[in-house]
């Protein structure tokens, strides 16, 4: 297959399921497996890593750049819990061989806990009544340490969680989110420091196609999905990566 169709398909995986509660490291971990690609190098991933980053940027532009409310990424209320909740990852991912769980034979196993977790946590909704104030904040940073594992969904993680809390779902969405700016930028630092798949140099090209594809099918994702978590569950979701699990 051309090398820029594979990173075109590879960028709308990492977009497209980036913000799904469905593991966008999961199924890349099983596109590049469809594709024959034996290891997705450092590089590719950290290009679209960038993709699904500024498409976050981008689609909260308005409060992102703000620190006018609490609830604006800038303001120092938001920061503080954004920095808690990004504490356990770190540590997290400095404990334990993380690149070691990426291969399909686990990635099978986490999707069908990540299904099993969705509709369980679905059923589960407001089963307590917090605020989300700082210890939230760490505790739910707490469940997106988890998710660093390939086949576990950051999203689903964290939003479920804090559904279950009593937490409000137009609250935590935005939070959620907003979480995965300060873990994405520290996961390309991670990386950077320890990828053992080594690095390439990619033409502009294909850095384009990459970037592009992650970026815009990323944007469109969370379009896409806040509008699902405005009316529906995550049930559906929980129900496709058990299938993808027996499938796989």
């Amino acid at each position: 297959m051309n090398n820029l169709i594979e990173l075109f398909i590879l960028g709308i995986i990492q977009g497209m399921t980036e913000f799904f509660p469905i593991s966008s490291s999961g199924h890349l971990v099983i596109g590049q497996d469809i594709l024959n690609i034996s290891n997705l190098d450092a590089t590719e991933e950290i290009i679209a890593h960038f993709g699904t980053l500024f498409s976050i940027i981008y689609f909260y532009r308005s409060s992102f750049f703000s620190k006018k409310n609490p609830s604006d990424f800038f303001h120092s209320e938001n920061l503080t819990k954004l920095v808690l909740a990004t504490i356990p990852a770190i540590i997290f991912a400095l404990l334990f061989d993380v690149e070691s769980y990426f291969n399909i034979g686990f990635v099978e196993k986490a999707l069908l806990i990540n299904g099993i977790w969705l509709i369980s946590a679905t059923i589960l909704t407001n089963t307590f009544k917090f605020k989300l104030t700082n210890k939230i904040a760490l505790l739910l940073g707490i469940f997106q340490s988890i998710a660093i594992l390939p086949g576990i969904s950051r999203s689903g993680a964290v939003i479920c969680a804090a559904l279950i809390l009593g937490i409000k779902k137009s609250e935590i969405i935005k939070f959620c989110f907003y979480m995965v700016v300060p873990a994405t930028i520290l996961s390309i630092f991670y990386k950077l420091l320890f990828s053992s798949s080594g690095f390439s140099i990619l033409s502009f090209q294909s850095s384009l196609v990459l970037f592009s594809s992650s970026f815009i099918f990323g944007y469109l994702s969370l379009v896409f999905l806040i509008k699902i978590l405005e009316k529906f569950s995550f049930i559906g979701f929980g129900v496709y990566c058990i299938i993808v699990s027996f499938l796989i």
